[in-house]
Parts: structure tokens; C-alpha cells; sequence
């Protein structure tokens, strides 16, 4: 499959998983419910995808400490944009997703980061409901890691993480920063968890420096 369609799988598995675990089931994130992850991900679809995909560019070359407090200047923004796809009711978002995302996302260095935020926030409704984990396949492990160098490609996700080597149990590795202080394996989606701080739910072997992985930044 390419990754058009594998995100086209992932959109439809993310619809039935909320569709299972009603609007009030519980996240990862803990202040929100499905209905709070489903608001985010419609709202940040509005006008066609475009303010995202102008974002994601900008955030390619902007300093952390601006993209950051772009970020949360804009907070206010997004809950008032979150509370007014909340009123139009449950059954009105999960028809706003099942409806695809807009064609701005199929762009090349948005879809694979696009893909990875849906794939997360997938997971955020899954494992909270007591979903484990997905059996998966190599090659959608392949394209979570080819995705995942996307990501980690951005200068706002290096802070706080200069010092992890990432590994997959397939073999593939990844320093992020000039030395290696703490190792993370696992899958590649297992690492992306971990990654988006969601370390307690991640199934990944940590192995390195205890006191640099106590004071390790895994804020988004």
C-alpha cells in the first residue's frame, strides 16, 4: 500500500473506534474525551486544511522558542474553534471525518505528519478504552518510521530530546542528537507514543542515562 492509502485505512479505522467507544469515553489525554479528539481533528481540518498546512511549513524552519509560543498565543483560538464543533453534536463530527481529510493533506510533508497526529490521537481513544495493541504489519511499521524522520526533522521537536537514540525491533536507528544518552526500542508506533508523551502507555525497552531520562522533556 502507499501511504494514500494506508492513511485512507487509518482514517476509517480511527471512525470505527469512536464510533465503538461513544463521544464520553475516556483518553489519554486526560482532560479530554473522544468527543474532544474528534472536535480537534475536525477543527483543524477548517477552510480546506490550508492555516494547517501553512503551519506545518512554517514550523520546519521556525526556532522552538517561537514556534512554542506561537503555539500557545493561538490556544485560545483553538478552544474557542473546539467548543463550536463540539455543539454541533457527535453524530455531526463523525460525518465530518468519515468524510476524508481535505486534499491540502495529501501534499508531500504534511500527509506523513498529518498521518502520524491521526495515528496518536487513534491510539489516545484506543488505549484508554482498554484497546491493546495493534498487530500491525512490517510495512506500515515502515512507513510509522519513514514518517517519524519527518517529524523529528522539525527544530521544535529536538529541545529536550538531544540525547535519545531511537531503535526498532526490525533493526533501524536513529540518533537524534550528537550523542546517545538514552536508547528507546520498540516498534516504530510504540516509539512515536513515547515520543508524543505518552511514555505509560508505550511498549518500549528504555535503556541509558536514569538521571537524563528523569529530567527528559517529552512535552508537544
Amino acid at each position: 500500500m502507499g501511504l494514500s492509502q494506508i492513511r485512507q485505512v487509518e482514517r476509517d479505522a480511527l471512525c470505527s473506534t469512536l464510533h465503538e467507544v461513544g463521544a464520553d469515553a475516556p483518553t489519554l489525554c486526560s482532560a479530554w474525551s473522544a468527543i474532544d479528539v474528534a472536535a480537534h481533528l475536525v477543527v483543524s481540518e477548517a477552510y480546506g486544511g490550508w492555516p494547517m498546512v501553512a503551519a506545518y511549513r512554517l514550523r520546519r524552519f521556525l526556532p522552538p522558542a517561537v514556534t512554542r509560543t506561537g503555539m500557545r498565543s493561538l490556544q485560545s483560538v483553538g478552544d474557542r474553534q473546539m467548543r463550536r464543533a463540539r455543539a454541533r453534536g457527535w453524530d455531526w463530527l463523525l460525518g465530518r471525518l468519515a468524510g476524508g481529510p481535505p486534499a491540502a493533506y495529501e501534499r508531500q510533508g504534511v500527509a506523513s505528519v498529518r498521518w502520524i497526529e491521526e495515528w496518536i490521537h487513534h491510539e489516545d481513544v484506543r488505549r484508554a478504552n482498554g484497546v491493546g495493541v495493534r498487530v500491525g504489519s512490517a510495512e506500515i511499521d515502515e512507513a510509522l518510521w519513514d514518517a517519524g524522520l519527518v517529524l523529528t526533522g522539525f527544530p521544535e521537536f529536538l529541545p529536550g530530546r538531544e540525547g535519545l537514540e531511537l531503535a526498532t525491533t526490525a533493526g533501524r536507528a536513529h540518533r537524534l542528537g550528537a550523542t546517545s544518552k538514552v536508547r528507546i526500542e520498540g516498534r516504530p508506533g510504540e516509539i512515536l507514543l513515547f515520543l508524543a508523551g505518552r511514555a505509560s502507555a508505550a511498549e518500549v525497552e528504555v535503556t541509558g542515562d536514569q538521571a537524563y531520562l528523569a529530567r527528559l522533556d517529552l512535552a508537544v
